[in-house]
């Protein structure tokens, strides 16, 4: 795939998120959504430069059904894509960047909690790799949840990208912000800060369709007064994360942000 040489870990990511919609493009009528920070870095129009993501965050619609994305899996093995020894939901592939080597991951999300009680919680297994890991108990590809994410696709929330020819769908800003806005506020998530500030700042957020949901949605409407209450009360420390990655900002994007969705 990387038939340039590849001169950063940016460009790792990038080869490595061509990679991963290449394999999926081989499902005729797939239904996913590249989620994450790929939203942000790719949309952004601004001169802020966002520092960029690192690993493939990939949300399958249909993933919370039992075996749903064996094939898919088995797809990406083939491709030569590795289990992970320690995330169940997690695929590695090796990324040669000038002459070191790097391992670059993709995670598998599905968007609801699984109805099945066999498989109740948080994971769902979807392939069995017949290695022992304990006992009886063998190694098994899964999914994990994204709660609450189903709107991405129930809402349309997304649309198609094109990446030097690749083409993939990618969650809009609106989307990103609905699956921020409650993680922004816990600590080590200070980016997800920056990337609503640049969702903001790209006027990508519609805010009247983010009205439209919060008020059909009761998760969606809690959480949102939750970030409102977030920005008033701890604007500090929302103005802060993003000053990490935007040192030269004065004004108070809380406010700013705050101003547009009350």
């Amino acid at each position: 795939m990387n038939l340039v040489e590849l001169q950063s870990i940016n460009d790792g990511a990038k080869n490595l998120l061509k990679e991963t919609v290449s394999e999926l493009s081989k499902f005729e009528g797939l239904e996913y959504i590249i989620i994450g920070g790929w939203c942000p870095f790719l949309r952004n129009e601004k001169d802020i430069v966002h520092p960029g993501t690192l690993d493939v965050d990939i949300l399958f619609r249909e993933g919370y059904q039992s075996t749903a994305l064996k094939d898919i899996i088995k797809a990406f093995i083939e491709a030569g894509f590795i289990p992970s020894a320690k995330h169940k939901f997690q695929l590695l592939k090796e990324q040669k960047i000038q002459d070191k080597d790097f391992i670059c991951n993709i995670d598998l999300l599905h968007p609801k909690m699984t109805e099945y009680d066999e498989n109740r919680g948080l994971f769902v297994d979807h392939l069995d790799l017949d290695v022992p890991l304990k006992g009886e108990e063998t190694v098994k590809m899964t999914s994990i949840v994204l709660p609450n994410s189903a709107l991405l696709f129930d809402d349309s929330l997304f649309d198609k990208y094109t990446l030097d020819s690749f083409e993939f769908n990618l969650v809009d800003f609106t989307g990103m912000f609905l699956t921020k806005m409650e993680s922004c506020q816990k600590q080590k998530r200070e980016r997800d800060s920056f990337d609503i500030y640049l969702a903001f700042l790209n006027d990508g957020v519609d805010v009247n369709k983010l009205q439209a949901i919060a008020q059909k949605n009761n998760h969606v409407k809690t959480a949102l007064e939750s970030f409102k209450e977030f920005l008033r009360n701890k604007s500090d420390i929302f103005n802060s994360n993003i000053r990490q990655f935007h040192k030269e900002i004065q004004d108070s994007p809380a406010e700013e942000i705050l101003e547009r969705i009350k």
